[in-house]
């Protein structure tokens, strides 16, 4: 009491103390996440321009997309689509605004007229779009329906959009028409040929030479555009997967053998043994994995690592247990027979209302069995009429259009009353009567081929799954290595765990799979947060185990370091060099004296033209070609630096292509292919209406 007393007395003092103790715990929360500045960004997908797009409208539009496709695209996916879809309408927007572009009411109203078009609310007695009848429309919704006239507001606001759309890309096709003096330069480069000898001295045929790091360095420089590059990360990673151990599979096993033995059974009431039970369809369905099948397997089908094994046993004996596919399994062999495998077969169906067969039969299931029994005494009695009446009234569309023929179907393919009437039960040559869950069938058996051995066997399967105490061990190794990788070096606690570290390089901040374990949204997510830094390392638990990760590389945006375009500009400047050697090398010798001095042959090109510049051994080389048509017949070049060495030529003929009396239309030709490009939703226009404004994506922060 005497406690409970002074506690009373500090009653102000003790809520003091816990509003503090909350208010910290607020703004630790506050400054882990950015402090009061990063407000803009969690609210703001993006940024174009100076135009915001909000979370909640570009969430709602991720959600639009991920419900229209039912689950078939990943929320990144969507987010990618309403991220591109966003941005062109933006990026067209600003750009109309920025030309002072503007439509009238008639303009709008045409793109209305294109798009209404049809609708009987929006035409005339002819059929043809009424402007009236659109004016009528609006009036009336505005007055009693406001929803509705909202919608047509936004409808109205898009048409202007879409108009606007229209104008402006047809101001920018009109730029891009190929004029008649680009029409009668296309058709030469077409058509103007040359033949030539050459000599090309590879560039191998040098000594290697060495690149500096400040000759990459200068490379980039001259060439920054080709060298830009994305913020990106390097990662590495062990993975730590969900396996069931030795001791998991000898449980299982133990489970299964048991199913061999005489044990007691509560389902079976009394004692149960998977070789003596009587009920197999039962003891399967009590202790499988997988459903029985009541049917026969054809020897020649079975080709299984076990199958052969199984083909030996006698009926009732069970073979097992034995694994497969990660699965332990008992099968025992129940029946052997000949059956045929196939057999041709026709038929008239005659359904009734609530088998969904059919939408327009209204008949009940009474009448259609009459209908049918009526049918069979017809055919019966004059086959001629078979095919006749199944194109008449038969529900199966499909063999109706063919006489009612099924074709040649397999044993096993059809029904399992079907099946059996006409692999086993009805006559060839003969008619019958099958009822099926889709109503009444009207069946001929024209032919089964010869009977083959089959049996019928009945499996019991078991998954070997890692047990609980399997995965607590799993959780604990892959806790362990963290750790130890944290304390020890991420390489050295691989190599005693003897774990394979696997290395990711340039991660995209949007990239949703790692290569070796699919989608991993998080781990990306955790390697471009900011307070990730370099040699960090984390574990986290994927669908299927763990995996423990370290950042390698942050790659910054920008151009790229000499480190990083290595790879790609060495090559090149490597063949800059060596033909600067080759070039020495060949001063003013002609090309049979280049041909002995490098130890290569003489080559001759022939009909090559300026659209198509291939060489013979060479692939495509538009330089060496361009340099080609620049010389007279007879008249031998300077050495010209290739894309696969270096190249001397001897002009040996020129051929100009006649005159046409109009270019118009190869301009025309032209000009369509330009549109064509233009027309499409990735056209070059985006692009550099992205390369002009500034651009801000933060969807790797919420997604």
């Amino acid at each position: 009491m005497a406690i409970l007393s002074k506690i009373r007395e500090r009653t102000v003092f003790l809520i003091v103390i816990i509003a503090l103790a909350l208010f910290a715990f607020v703004l630790t929360d506050l400054f882990k996440n950015g402090g009061f500045t990063s407000d803009k960004t969690t609210n703001t997908i993006g940024v174009v321009g100076d135009e915001e797009i909000t979370r909640e409208e570009f969430a709602a539009q991720v959600e639009n997309i991920v419900q229209q496709n039912r689950g078939r695209v990943t929320t990144m996916q969507a987010a990618k689509q309403a991220w591109d879809g966003k941005l062109r309408q933006m990026l067209l927007k600003q750009e109309y605004d920025k030309l002072g572009l503007e439509v009238g009411a008639e303009q709008i109203t045409d793109a209305m007229a294109d798009q209404l078009a049809g609708d009987p609310r929006f035409s005339d007695e002819n059929g043809f779009f009424s402007e009236a009848k659109l004016k009528q429309f609006i009036a009336e919704a505005k007055v009693t329906n406001p929803q509705q006239y909202q919608q047509w507001i936004n409808f109205e606001q898009n048409m202007e959009v879409m108009a606007k759309s229209q104008l402006y890309f047809n101001m920018i096709k009109a730029g891009i028409s190929a004029t008649l003096l680009e029409g009668e330069q296309i058709y030469h480069q077409e058509n103007d040929n040359l033949s030539f000898e050459f000599v090309r001295v590879g560039f191998d045929q040098v000594d290697d030479v060495e690149i500096s790091k400040s000759d990459i360095n200068q490379y980039i420089s001259q060439h920054k555009d080709r060298f830009k590059q994305e913020e990106k990360r390097d990662l590495e990673y062990v993975y730590f997967e969900e396996e069931p151990s030795e001791e998991d599979e000898m449980r299982v096993e133990a489970s299964i053998s048991n199913l061999l033995k005489d044990t007691e059974s509560e389902e079976f009431e009394g004692k149960t043994n998977f070789k003596t039970t009587d009920n197999v369809e039962e003891f399967v369905a009590i202790h499988s994995e997988t459903p029985y099948k009541d049917q026969y397997v054809f020897e020649y089908n079975m080709k299984g690592e076990f199958d052969q094994d199984i083909l030996k046993l006698d009926v009732n004996d069970v073979y097992g247990p034995y694994k497969e596919n990660e699965q332990l399994k008992i099968t025992k062999l129940l029946e052997r027979t000949k059956k045929p495998d196939s057999v041709k077969t026709s038929h008239i169906l005659i359904t009734y209302d609530g088998t969904r067969i059919d939408p327009e039969v209204t008949r009940t299931k009474e009448e259609a069995e009459k209908l049918a029994d009526s049918i069979l005494n017809v055919v019966k009695g004059n086959s001629d009429k078979f095919a006749e009446i199944a194109e008449e009234m038969s529900s199966d569309k499909q063999s109706a259009t063919k006489g009612g023929d099924l074709g040649w179907i397999n044993y096993g393919a059809l029904v399992p009353e079907f099946n059996d009437y006409v692999f086993e039960e009805g006559k060839v040559n003969d008619y019958g009567l099958v009822e099926t869950d889709y109503g009444f069938h009207v069946v001929f058996i024209e032919d089964r081929t010869e009977p083959k051995d089959a049996v019928k066997i009945a499996t019991v399967t078991k998954s070997i799954e890692p047990s609980e105490k399997t995965l607590n061990n799993l959780y604990r190794e892959a806790s362990k290595f963290e750790l130890s990788a944290k304390d020890e070096g991420f390489t050295e606690t691989a190599e005693t765990a003897d774990k394979e570290i696997k290395p990711v390089r340039g991660i995209n901040k949007l990239d949703e799979s790692i290569p070796g374990i699919g989608r991993q949204r998080q781990i990306v997510r955790w390697a471009f947060e900011e307070e990730t830094k370099v040699g960090d390392i984390k574990s986290f638990e994927i669908d299927n185990g763990y995996v423990v990760a370290r950042i390698t590389n942050k790659i910054a945006e920008g151009v790229q370091t000499a480190e990083e375009a290595s790879s790609k500009v060495t090559p090149i400047l490597k063949n800059e060099k060596r033909a600067e050697k080759i070039i020495g090398r060949i001063g003013d010798k002609n090309l049979d004296e280049v041909a002995t001095e490098f130890g290569v042959s003489k080559q001759t090109a022939a009909a090559v033209n300026m659209s198509n510049p291939t060489i013979p051994g060479g692939g495509r080389e538009p330089k060496v070609v361009g340099a080609a048509f620049a010389l007279e017949v007879g008249e031998q070049s300077n050495p010209i630096e290739g894309n696969k060495g270096v190249y001397i030529l001897k002009l040996t003929e020129k051929n100009k292509a006649p005159e046409l009396p109009s270019y118009r239309g190869v301009a025309k030709e032209e000009t369509k292919t330009r549109t064509q490009s233009l027309n499409s939703r990735n056209s070059n226009v985006i692009d550099a209406l992205k390369e002009s404004r500034e651009i801000e994506d933060n969807r790797h922060l919420i997604y």
